[in-house]
C-alpha cells in the first residue's frame, strides 16, 4: 500500500507512528524552494497558490521543523520517473522505519 500526503513538522512522527503496517518506508521529497515555484507555475492545478502559506514558509516548516524520519530526496534535478527509480532502488533499505519513531 501507498500512501501520498503532505505532511509536515512534528506531525510526520505522529503520521508515520499511526501506520501499523509494516515494513514501514517513509520518502520525504525536498526539492529546493526555487524549483517548487518553477514546477508549481508550469502546472495546470494549483497547490500552492491559495495564499495561506508560501512556498518558502512550506520549505523552512520542511527543512527546519520536520524530524529527519526515513530517506529524504532532494529532487530538484530528478524528473518524476528519475525520482520514483530511486525510491525503489533506495527505499526499502534507507527509508525504512522499524517500530515506533
Amino acid at each position: 500500500m501507498v500512501v501520498q500526503d503532505i505532511v509536515l513538522g512534528p506531525d510526520l512522527v505522529n503520521y508515520a507512528n499511526a501506520i501499523k503496517s509494516r515494513p514501514l518506508v517513509v520518502v520525504v521529497l525536498a526539492p529546493r524552494p526555487e524549483v517548487v515555484a518553477e514546477r508549481e507555475a508550469a502546472r495546470t492545478k494549483v497547490a500552492y497558490r491559495d495564499g495561506r502559506y508560501t512556498i518558502e514558509e512550506l520549505c523552512d516548516v520542511l527543512r527546519f521543523e520536520t524530524p529527519r524520519v526515513g530517506m529524504w530526496l532532494d529532487t530538484s534535478k530528478q524528473t518524476a520517473e528519475e525520482t520514483v527509480d530511486e525510491i525503489i532502488r533506495r527505499g526499502l533499505t534507507d527509508g525504512r522505519v522499524d517500530g515506533r519513531i
